[in-house]
């Protein structure tokens, strides 16, 4: 990273897109080249044509040659699941601050590796899961802290779709695929946000549906969460097999909140809504629409330029990965995964 960087552009940080995809090419890059203070400066991909398609400064065929660009001061990585990180090292080696796509690598101990490795290089590390910037998610954390509906009893968090098209990095074992790590991440991610660091979430089933053992098509699971405040129980669905559906139910010792629709967790330039429910009465919020995407880069720009700017905490992300592998232990345990 450049040694006055950001500072020299005035808040303005330049950004490095590592990957392509349809992600990037469909939502993400628009989103940065719309933030006020980020500039899309480069992107990097096999076929330097997508990279250029991102409309950067500058386009590279190679990701390494990105991370060596003294420009770049931050990188966004974008690839499939399984080539997280070793760019994530890779860039935190060469002095770019890091954002990551969800799910940010595949298991607890990788997650704690990484996050060492970014605080011993004295830079950020941040999972890009973009729904914690959205307006709704943050008034879904002041009226849990606040106890608007009590200490929390019970959850229950589905994330399903059924049209992944065959070929896809979702449906290959060796590429990080799977439902799990796919979708289920975003219900899990919504209630750890919720819940304090000293939280103890416990899996006590899964159940895992699998596409000719290969990568689980449909996770299922119950688990138990508690901490000096709070003790319950939750469920969780994640599938690329079943109607799509996206439920958000949080009950408490004195309410409930829902968010209604089927956009629990993913919506993105449209109007929601949150519902919650005491003392027998339910009223009704509404959100203006909004591009969480947008948010999560500018915060993080922020962030790097001195500005403030609101992250999520990494032990959020280091206790999601715990349970994913408890969820995988489980099913594994019961005969459900090869």
């Amino acid at each position: 990273m450049r040694e006055t960087g950001y500072m020299a552009t005035q808040g303005n940080v330049n950004w490095g897109f590592i990957g392509a995809g349809g992600l990037a090419t469909t939502a993400t890059a628009q989103s940065m080249h719309n933030a006020k203070n980020a500039t899309l400066y480069a992107a990097a991909a096999r076929d330097k044509n997508r990279a250029e398609s991102l409309s950067p400064k500058i386009a590279y065929d190679s990701y390494e040659k990105l991370i060596q660009d003294p420009q770049v001061d931050a990188v966004y990585i974008s690839l499939n699941n399984d080539a997280h990180l070793p760019w994530i090292i890779k860039s935190l080696d060469a002095g770019k601050h890091v954002l990551c796509e969800k799910p940010m690598v595949m298991n607890a101990g990788d997650t704690i590796t990484a996050y060492e490795h970014a605080q011993n290089k004295g830079l950020l590390l941040v999972e890009a899961v973009w729904m914690l910037w959205h307006p709704r998610t943050q008034r879904l954390q002041e009226l849990v802290s606040s106890n608007a509906i009590g200490s929390p009893t019970n959850y229950l968090g589905t994330f399903t779709f059924d049209s992944v098209t065959p070929g896809n990095y979702r449906l290959d074992p060796t590429k990080g695929g799977g439902a799990l790590y796919d979708v289920g991440i975003y219900p899990l991610h919504a209630l750890v946000a919720l819940l304090t660091e000293d939280t103890n979430y416990t899996v006590t089933t899964a159940h895992s549906e699998k596409l000719d053992k290969q990568v689980d098509m449909t996770m299922k699971a119950q688990f138990n969460f508690d901490n000096p405040q709070c003790k319950g129980s939750g469920a969780f669905v994640a599938s690329f097999a079943m109607h799509p559906s996206q439920r958000f139910v949080l009950k408490g010792t004195e309410g409930e909140i829902t968010l209604p629709g089927d956009q629990a967790f993913t919506s993105y330039n449209e109007e929601s809504k949150l519902t919650i429910t005491t003392k027998g009465k339910t009223s009704t919020e509404k959100f203006s629409a909004v591009d969480p995407y947008q948010s999560m880069f500018e915060n993080m720009s922020d962030r790097i330029s001195g500005n403030g700017g609101w992250l999520p905490n990494p032990w959020q992300s280091v206790q999601v990965a715990k349970i994913v592998d408890q969820a995988f232990k489980s099913a594994e345990a019961s005969g459900e995964l090869p």
